[in-house]
């Protein structure tokens, strides 16, 4: 066994050894518990702790973002003691997410509770407990079974090398669920380019957690943490907690079917990315004039849940965006299942050849060059959208 594993490493290896089938209850104070649910000796589901709802939306909004939530009819939601466990077999067998990505998700997850778990036994003792369950329990079920039992071994030394990693690194009293935020904003002026601090003051609001910002962001939340670490040290930003959010509201009402979009005709949406205001409402008069749903997405980090939750049918993207460019935003929509099929049309005032073929490269549908004429993007619109128009509103 490795040496270098801690106490707390040690007993559950140990009971995964023992092949022990409960739950594994860990307690660091009278408000912060942690669930691990162990099917002889493997890892069925870990929950609860210090961020568990923020968790589990990060999780599903990279791995399940092809689920439209507010069309989820669950039955008797409440009465299931793992509910998002229950979910995410639900979903598989809808066929909406593949075993494997609900694998993925239970390790991702339990990674992320097993590094808090090691960097809190640091400050004090756990208290661990435990409450044996006959193995039918979870394996009984059809729907259980949907999800794969995951090694508890190797989920510990992956989560130990990232936690030696953070340690390596001069994070030791670093939490990844804290909140970075600008505490001396005139100093930091001074300190940065104009660039960076519009960016910090974007990003930094104190309500993100570092895993938060890492998500939006595509950075490894190491990586991310060591790059704003010299602006913490000189107390130019500053760590601080923030509370979890609020569990999703999922409609529970009818038996668990995934719901059938309405057939009622409406006018297809139309996305415009941009950090102008001006261009923004430039787009939405000239769409809306011509009778399409307009949405306007400021924040490039906003763009691609925004777009995940509204579905649009073409998107308008600027090129030339601060924190994330446009490039790197249509990267990310071409990895969405739900939106990699969706057009979309770059809008940027550089207009050379260098610039076209890194559009296609990205997978752009289109290029047009600012500043915004009204018949070029009527063309456009009419470009992709007329045979939807023609044959009917296309359902996502």
């Amino acid at each position: 066994m490795n040496q270098m594993q801690s106490e707390f490493s040690h007993q559950l290896i140990d009971l995964s050894q023992q092949q022990f089938t409960g739950k594994i209850i860990v307690q660091f104070d009278p408000k912060t518990t942690w669930y691990i649910y162990l099917c002889l000796g493997r890892l069925v589901w870990c929950d609860g702790g210090i961020h568990s709802n923020r968790s589990w939306k990060r999780l599903t909004d990279k791995y399940c973002s092809q689920v439209n939530w507010n069309e989820l009819k669950l039955e008797n939601l409440e009465t299931f003691e793992r509910i998002n466990y229950c979910i995410l077999n639900f979903l598989i067998q809808k066929q909406l997410i593949k075993p494997e990505t609900a694998t993925e998700i239970v390790r991702v997850k339990a990674i992320e509770n097993l590094f808090d778990l090691l960097q809190l036994e640091t400050q004090q003792s756990l208290k661990i407990s435990t409450e044996v369950t006959s193995a039918s329990t979870f394996l009984v079920s059809a729907s259980t079974r949907s999800i794969s039992l995951v090694s508890i071994e190797e989920l510990i030394n992956e989560a130990e090398r990232d936690w030696q990693n953070w340690q390596q690194i001069g994070l030791k009293n670093v939490s990844p669920n804290l909140a970075p935020t600008i505490h001396n904003s005139e100093k930091l002026k001074e300190e940065v380019s104009p660039d960076i601090y519009q960016n910090f003051h974007k990003l930094l609001d104190g309500k993100r957690t570092l895993r938060d910002l890492s998500y939006l962001m595509g950075r490894p939340v190491s990586k991310l943490a060591v790059s704003l670490l010299p602006y913490i040290r000189q107390e130019l930003l500053a760590l601080q907690k923030v509370k979890d959010i609020n569990p999703p509201q999922y409609n529970s009402k009818t038996a668990a079917s995934a719901a059938v979009p309405s057939s009622t005709s409406i006018a297809p949406l139309i996305a415009c990315i941009d950090d102008s205001p001006q261009i923004c409402k430039i787009m939405e008069q000239i769409i809306t004039k011509q009778g399409y749903r307009f949405v306007s997405i400021q924040e490039s980090l906003q763009a691609l849940p925004t777009l995940i939750k509204v579905n649009p049918q073409l998107i308008f993207l600027d090129i030339g965006m601060p924190v994330v460019n446009g490039y790197e935003v249509c990267l990310q929509i071409k990895k969405v299942s739900k939106l990699q099929d969706i057009p979309v049309v770059f809008l940027t005032g550089n207009d050379g050849i260098v610039d076209r073929v890194r559009a296609k490269v990205t997978g752009a549908s289109d290029f047009l060059s600012k500043p915004i004429e009204i018949s070029k993007i009527n063309n456009v619109i009419e470009k992709y959208l007329t045979q939807e128009i023609a044959y009917g509103t296309k359902t996502n």
